[in-house]
């Protein structure tokens, strides 16, 4: 029998954008729970608020999965997760060959938000809406591309499928020797045809040339990627804003073995399987069977 691997959320304080009404973080946590528990291979644990969270706490589990912006508001100062939590995060992972995910927004760190760059070291990339121009697509459909050569996470998944109503982050500067998973086309089309752009709630730091010398525009444009640090794994997506994403049969498939890969370095996931009677199976159709 393949063991349980602890998964540790670290969550809470986030912008406006994912803790409303509508759209609340919680529910993100939520999915993320029951798309990896019913595979049979992950238990998952939440914690709101991981600020000065120790090593005693961390320690504990196989890999973590941020879910955390310190911050209200895209355009106030975010704060991070404290010295000492910074410091058992990054031996956990270096030092102890375990794994972290970033999900979603919190891979975008400023530099004067006082996060470590090692942070970004470990990320195999920096997203910055003022250093490297992070900034959401215009709304819409996006098509996404499965990068080549596979890796096993993504093996089985369709060459291109689409998502719709998510946040498209680009303008991501990936360091050498990540491996990208997932990629968009980044066309300058999209935002020339686009009613409005950029939205007054995310700021973005337009040239003076204007939006076609943003950086990465016209480029294929990293979604989800993976890095080795030190002894440990990091996977990187930044798809995932609303449930449309999350029940896209590639998601479903890649998001848990991109977790089983950081906890492990090995990916041993194959399903999910809705053939036959498991067609009926409701989302998102692993129940425990991967």
């Amino acid at each position: 029998m393949t063991d349980i691997l602890n998964v540790l959320i670290l969550s809470g304080h986030m912008t406006i954008e994912h803790d409303n009404a509508q759209r609340s973080f919680r529910l993100h946590n939520q999915w993320i729970t029951t798309l990896l528990e019913d595979t049979g291979r992950f238990r998952v644990r939440v914690v709101e608020d991981p600020r000065g969270l120790g090593a005693e706490i961390i320690d504990k589990y196989d890999v973590l999965i941020v879910v955390f912006e310190g911050r209200d508001g895209f355009f106030d100062e975010a704060v991070g997760f404290g010295a000492e939590t910074d410091a058992a995060i990054l031996r956990f992972v270096h030092d102890d060959g375990k794994g972290i995910v970033w999900f979603h927004g919190s891979a975008a760190q400023e530099d004067r938000w006082g996060y470590p760059e090692e942070y970004n070291i470990m990320r195999g990339a920096k997203l910055s809406a003022y250093e490297t121009g992070l900034r959401p697509r215009p709304w819409g459909e996006a098509l996404l591309t499965t990068a080549e050569p596979r890796h096993p996470i993504t093996e089985g998944i369709n060459a291109t499928w689409t998502v719709t109503g998510d946040d498209i982050l680009t303008g991501v500067d990936l360091y050498e020797g990540a491996q990208v998973l997932l990629t968009t086309f980044d066309d300058i089309e999209a935002y020339q045809n686009a009613p409005v752009w950029p939205m007054s709630h995310y700021p973005v730091v337009i040239p003076e040339g204007g939006i076609a010398e943003l950086n990465g525009m016209n480029t294929d444009q990293p979604i989800a990627w993976i890095n080795e640090y030190g002894a440990g794994r990091s996977f990187t997506i930044t798809i995932g804003h609303d449930i449309d994403t999350f029940r896209r049969i590639e998601f479903i498939r890649m998001f848990p073995r991109g977790v089983e890969w950081a906890a492990t370095g090995e990916v041993t996931l194959t399903g999910p399987d809705r053939r036959g009677e498991r067609r009926f199976l409701p989302w998102p159709y692993y129940n425990r069977e991967g």
